[in-house]
């Protein structure tokens, strides 16, 4: 079997979507113009999954949603799998988000929104609910991984200690949910300072993320 450049295309695309549900344009220029040009066959090929494709030019993110709530109910089979942070990474978001809001209202020489890797660390700090060094240092690692993996944070160079605030944290927590996500966020908080716990926060957006 044969293939043209325009199929190749298309099946790239599907792929990427489909994998991460979320495709960034500072990740991948090539493909995030490939997906805006081949837009309407992309919507077309996902049609048949009750998938929307939404792309947000100004933001540079491409991701992948549910059609409408009823087809999700009808359908009982969810979109990917229900990502949950941990604790940390919630609080953590929070802080990006504003980070990143900041950036954009008060404009400065860097290309993109930047945070140190110290003034993650100093931040979360606040939420250190063991004694021990070793094990916070550890939970702040898988942290950074976590949300480095979501590509929430992305790191300008190898052990740099700088990384980017990737567009995610607008897409994963708009303005209009971050009042409602920070109340859940801080009453569990501070039942967490009173006891240890496993449980783990629902994403604050309720986004779902492979």
């Amino acid at each position: 079997m044969s293939f043209n450049k325009s199929d190749l295309e298309l099946a790239g695309c599907l792929r990427r979507l489909l994998k991460s549900r979320f495709l960034l344009r500072s990740r991948g220029e090539k493909w995030f113009q490939a997906v805006i040009d081949l837009r309407k066959e992309l919507q077309s090929a996902l049609d048949a999954m009750g998938v929307r494709l939404e792309v947000d030019e100004s933001l540079g993110v491409a991701y992948l949603k549910p059609s409408g709530e009823e087809f999700e109910e009808a359908l009982a089979y969810q979109l990917g799998r229900k990502k949950t942070l941990s604790p940390l990474a919630s609080a953590l978001i929070f802080k990006l988000r504003h980070a990143r809001l900041q950036f954009y209202l008060n404009p400065s020489s860097d290309a993109a929104p930047l945070i140190s890797s110290e003034e993650m660390r100093e931040f979360l700090q606040n939420f250190n609910s063991t004694r021990i060094d070793r094990e916070f240092e550890r939970n702040y690692r898988k942290t950074l991984e976590e949300l480095a993996e979501l590509q929430i944070i992305i790191e300008t160079k190898i052990e740099s200690g700088t990384y980017e605030i990737s567009a995610l944290c607008e897409v994963l927590l708009p303005l209009d949910q971050i009042q409602t996500s920070r109340a859940q966020m801080e009453k569990y908080f501070a039942h967490f300072a009173n006891q240890s716990s496993d449980q783990a926060l629902t994403m604050p957006s309720g986004q779902e993320v492979e």
